[in-house]
């Protein structure tokens, strides 16, 4: 590849890239570019990665090629196998040593399942996907930082998703359009405590398929979710919903068109699809 009239270039891969040391040889060729977007997911598995990408690594890979790049916005999760500990302070430290030209923070988190993620990115934030949100995500903690995010994936195998975790995510993301969530660990707190219900008023997409049957009352029950039209979701999760008869559960289901049941895979039964009339 030789673009010899580039000026501005945006790489979105939200997959895991599995040979980043092949990728970089990227951009050595794209001398010309002056703006220049990364939105980018980096798995280490094959890449030649042995540590998390840093503002030495976006010098050294990206920066020192493009002499005439005076805009460089990104946003890349770099995640590794039996990650090591390192300090948050020495990440954002290695930004500084390379003078990037404008605000950057960085995420740090390990999980039980021996893998560790970091996620760097360039303010203000531009992407609007977050992908693998613990509960030890920042999210919350910079006003409107992430506003602009529409597709948010939540993960944790260390701790689970309370009631409260979600009414900060509906305040933090008032764009959410796709909500996608992991976590098997039951919810700690009690269920019977009469708690305001939690609005996301623009979600259209609800998939909650790796998860305790918590999440599912969670979000189906103890949500308003007026704009929902898809629902992927486990079969035990989707009979326990209809058992319980909430209507809550009802109206939020009522506009949904498109119904997945997974673990098994099946095929709506006819009671499963009373529960939604649109479908």
């Amino acid at each position: 590849i030789f673009c010899p009239n580039l000026k501005q270039l945006t790489i979105i891969c939200y997959r895991n890239i599995l040979h980043y040391d092949r990728f970089i040889l990227l951009f050595p060729r794209l001398s010309t570019v002056e703006n220049l977007t990364l939105l980018l997911a980096v798995g280490a598995s094959r890449s030649g990665l042995d540590h998390f990408i840093d503002g030495f690594d976006l010098q050294r890979n990206v920066i020192s090629h493009m002499p005439h790049l005076c805009q460089f916005n990104f946003h890349i999760r770099s995640i590794l196998q039996d990650a090591p500990q390192i300090d948050i302070d020495i990440l954002r430290q290695s930004f500084l040593e390379q003078c990037v030209q404008q605000f950057v923070d960085c995420t740090l988190d390990y999980f039980n399942n021996h893998y560790g993620q970091c996620q760097v990115f360039s303010l203000p934030f531009i992407d609007t996907r977050l992908d693998f949100i613990s509960n030890r995500f920042p999210l919350f903690e910079v006003k409107n930082t992430f506003s602009n995010v529409i597709t948010l994936l939540l993960f944790d195998d260390i701790k689970p998703f309370e009631h409260n975790f979600f009414e900060r995510v509906a305040q933090a993301l008032p764009r959410l359009k796709t909500l996608d969530l992991f976590n098997q660990l039951e919810q700690e707190e009690t269920k019977n405590t009469t708690t305001k219900l939690i609005v996301f008023p623009h979600l259209v997409a609800l998939i909650l398929h790796d998860i305790h049957v918590d999440y599912a009352e969670q979000l189906l029950c103890r949500s308003h979710l007026p704009h929902l039209i898809e629902l992927v979701i486990r079969n035990d999760a989707l009979l326990l919903i209809i058992a319980n008869n909430d209507q809550q559960a009802k109206d939020n289901c009522a506009k949904v068109e498109k119904l997945r049941i997974v673990e098994p895979w099946i095929e709506p039964t006819s009671a499963q699809l009373n529960f939604f009339p649109s479908v």
